[in-house]
């Protein structure tokens, strides 16, 4: 990720935030008077804004949970483990992680692209991962160790041609980026289409990076599709739409939550300029959350933050990834205090005791009414920033999604929500 931390403990007010350079004394452990939460992600390379994404959700949640005096008596601090995106990259670094730090209580990841590769890893050694793995894949998932608070790649897939099905399209093109991390929500689009009889016209595969794509604009143009589904990584994007726009071939644009990100829309929108930017292209995204006092202390939270971080942590505080770290997060802290273990083969059986809805709960929305409840002696459902979480057989929970326009300023303009049951009843 641009400007990752080189400063070793770099102390952030009651959060420690370690650096992807320390690691661990040989021997350490949660006598030490620290536990540790390890970020799996891309934190360099082309998909570094998954790290700030993520980023932004654990930093405040990390000062939070410091602020309230910390894991059962124990400060909690970051410690970054660049996949790269790349399993290769991604497997080596883990398995370091887990020889190197014993006073390790979870894992904030892996994505998409090293998940297949690193989820066995860490189920069989035992540790609690809030995953952003979308492949559906993990629907069923079996992995006791694995949870998911975000839709699957599918869904969002299913949700995209729900949206375009509502606006009267019948004729699709796909357009998404060979790499694996682009391909994740191509299956719901198929999916989709075929369940609402939509006909996809052309399909296309961009290899990333190459600096004209005019036999595929041509082929799009040829299709005559009504809408575009898309994605892939900004500049290659940049560079096909672009040209398309040359040659006179702009339909409206419908791309996955993934192309909501500064690095995707920050190009595109410099080739198609401002204007036609605003008029073809909609996301589509986890629905934003209502007005809540979770939402209040996440912002609270994230303000508090970004005042001593050298990075724009708050120009996040709308994201739907940040938000759902930051619940992933609390849920995993408020089950350690609710089985009073540091160890994630005991305090892992606690996360859907403390988040799902149940008869007799009382309702929390921050850590520290968490924990005064659970002082109590009372039996606790977490309703986080993004809202209601309710974990499934398989250690799923999401909601609805939402179409959303991107403004030059200011954070996103929703355009209407995708019911999850609506997905779902596709899916």
């Amino acid at each position: 990720m641009r400007g990752i931390f080189r400063r070793v403990g770099m102390s952030i007010g009651s959060v420690v935030l370690i650096s992807t350079a320390f690691t661990m004394p040989s021997g350490a452990s949660a006598k030490t008077g620290v536990v540790v939460e390890a970020s799996v992600i891309p934190l360099s390379g082309p998909n570094s804004f998954e790290g700030l994404n993520q980023e932004a959700g654990l930093f405040p949640a990390i000062y939070d949970i410091n602020q309230n005096g910390g894991l059962l008596g124990k400060k909690l601090v970051w410690k970054g483990v660049d996949t790269r995106s790349d399993p290769a990259d991604a497997l080596p670094a883990v398995q370091q992680l887990l020889s190197t730090v014993p006073n390790l209580i979870g894992v904030t990841g892996p994505g998409t692209t090293e998940a297949p590769t690193i989820v066995p890893v860490l189920n069989s050694a035992k540790v609690t991962m809030f995953a952003v793995a979308g492949e559906s894949s993990y629907n069923r998932n079996k992995d006791p160790y694995f949870w998911r608070l975000f839709p699957p790649d599918a869904a969002n897939g299913v949700a995209m041609v729900l949206w375009a099905k509502e606006r009267g399209y019948t004729k699709i093109a796909t357009v998404f980026g060979t790499d694996s991390g682009s391909q994740g929500d191509l299956p719901g689009v198929l999916l989709g289409a075929k369940a609402l009889h939509m006909k996809i016209v052309a399909s296309i595969n961009l290899t990333p990076d190459q600096s004209l794509y005019s036999a595929d604009v041509a082929r799009v143009k040829q299709a005559n599709p009504q809408v575009i589904m898309t994605e892939s990584d900004g500049p290659t994007a940049a560079t096909f739409y672009g040209e398309l726009k040359q040659q006179r071939g702009l339909v409206p644009l419908i791309g996955t939550e993934p192309t909501v990100n500064s690095t995707w829309i920050s190009p595109v929108r410099g080739a198609l300029g401002n204007s036609d930017f605003l008029k073809y292209y909609t996301g589509i995204v986890t629905a934003a959350s209502k007005p809540s006092p979770a939402l209040s202390q996440f912002e609270k939270d994230i303000t508090a933050v970004q005042s001593i971080v050298p990075k724009p942590l708050s120009a996040y505080s709308t994201n739907p990834f940040a938000r759902t770290y930051y619940d992933g997060m609390m849920i995993q802290a408020l089950a350690i205090v609710a089985s009073k273990s540091l160890k994630p083969s005991v305090f892992n059986k606690s996360i859907i005791a403390v988040s799902n809805p149940g008869p007799g709960k009382t309702v929390v929305y921050t850590f520290a009414q968490g924990v005064a409840a659970l002082k109590a002696h009372k039996s606790i459902q977490y309703v986080g920033a993004t809202g209601l979480i309710q974990f499934n057989a398989f250690h799923n929970s999401y909601g609805n999604e939402e179409a959303v326009r991107i403004p030059v300023s200011g954070p996103p303009q929703s355009l209407g929500v995708i019911a999850a049951t609506k997905i779902q009843s596709v899916h």
